[in-house]
């Protein structure tokens, strides 16, 4: 995907990184963090290590927006616990299949949790099945 978007976008100012979300360190601050369909796939047992990331990604009155799929999607996937972890089996179009880490947030819960991590965003339903949140450090 980053080499795609490298290709169509063409843009030298645009730093591209791949690494491990959980062992990366930011090398300066953003102004906006966004992620789209992730937050379902973060443990729940990393929910606030993400979250501290996060933090340290943001400069002062930096913005946080993201999607996801919410609660109304959970009939989509057949989900089961694996060692306490929700997880879904995936298969690719080649045939393989993968369990991926899969939570289906209801929109106040999440909003809930994340205030009383000390965060002000707002998590709102977005057609049939998605949720999506924006917001700051309160």
């Amino acid at each position: 995907m980053l080499a795609i978007n490298r290709e169509r976008l063409g843009d030298p100012k645009v730093t591209y990184v791949q690494a491990d979300l959980f062992s990366w360190e930011p090398d300066r601050d953003y102004d906006g963090v966004f992620f789209g369909f992730w937050l379902s796939h973060v443990p729940p047992a990393s929910f606030d290590e993400f979250w501290a990331l996060v933090r340290q990604c943001l400069a002062p009155g930096g913005r946080v927006v993201f999607i996801d799929e919410d609660d109304r999607a959970s009939g989509h996937d057949d989900v089961r616990l694996i060692d306490g972890v929700p997880v879904a089996r995936r298969t690719l179009a080649d045939g393989r299949q993968f369990d991926v880490v899969k939570l289906f947030w209801r929109p106040e819960e999440l909003e809930s949790r994340l205030r009383s991590s000390g965060w002000d965003i707002t998590v709102r339903r977005a057609g049939d099945t998605f949720l999506y949140g924006e917001g700051g450090i309160a």
